[in-house]
């Protein structure tokens, strides 16, 4: 039964959308890098507006986050799809929205986090190196978007979360559930057609594999603060 109720299914998945996706939820700690543990040498930062021009870790971050993304949303997206480009990753760390954690030095994850519209903040493509899985990465990094935009003065976060419209996902209903568990709530979702106009930037309409919904997920971030889930 999927975790995010929806009107307007229309059909059931076909055999191909079934087998292609993963059948493991645990792919979604592939996907963040286990966040449910503990790991106090996890250090997370934004990255200085200059780090856009540095081309190597450039190139890391978008490979990270594409091979990270593709692994988790298998099923979703056309075969060969990119879920970003050098050029758009270079431009959000000059913009000063990607946020990085790093171990020993090295950078193992990354989440960009934005201020939307007023007081609203948004965080996404957020992705951690297989090679570090359950020593939460991930966490820390929603903590730290979430800690990030109440120093900026915002009072909600929002996440979207993009869904198979008419079968379940096992990925995406462990993120789901995990972000229900920190406080986020579906506050509406919008229609994402298979072949419609191109478009640019991250999770590009027109590259999808089946028809899908974009969730919008949103938390109060004055009622709700994170408390670590293995931490004392």
């Amino acid at each position: 039964m999927t975790a995010y109720p929806r009107p307007g299914a229309k059909r059931t998945a076909t055999a191909r959308e079934k087998n292609s996706a993963i059948s493991d939820p645990l792919l979604a700690i592939h996907f963040l890098g286990g966040f449910e543990r503990c790991a106090p040498e996890i250090e997370t930062d934004l990255l200085p507006a200059e780090a856009g021009g540095n081309r190597r870790l450039v190139a890391d971050l978008t490979a990270l986050i594409n091979d990270v993304h593709a692994a988790a949303e298998i099923g979703l997206w056309a075969e060969n799809t990119a879920r970003t480009t050098t050029r758009e990753v270079s431009g959000m760390i000059a913009a000063g929205e990607i946020a990085v954690a790093r171990m020993d030095g090295r950078v193992v994850g990354c989440v960009r986090v934005r201020r939307i519209s007023g007081r609203t903040g948004e965080f996404g493509l957020l992705a951690a190196s297989t090679g570090h899985r359950g020593v939460g990465v991930g966490r820390d990094l929603v903590t730290f978007a979430e800690a990030e935009a109440r120093r900026t003065g915002l009072a909600v976060m929002e996440v979207e979360l993009l869904v198979p419209r008419t079968w379940s996902h096992p990925s995406k209903d462990f993120l789901f559930e995990w972000y229900t568990r920190r406080g986020y709530r579906e506050i509406g979702y919008r229609e994402v057609p298979v072949d419609p106009p191109g478009g640019s930037g991250p999770c590009t309409e027109g590259r999808l594999a089946t028809p899908c919904d974009v969730l919008t997920l949103r938390k109060d971030l004055r009622r709700h603060r994170d408390h670590g889930s293995a931490c004392a």
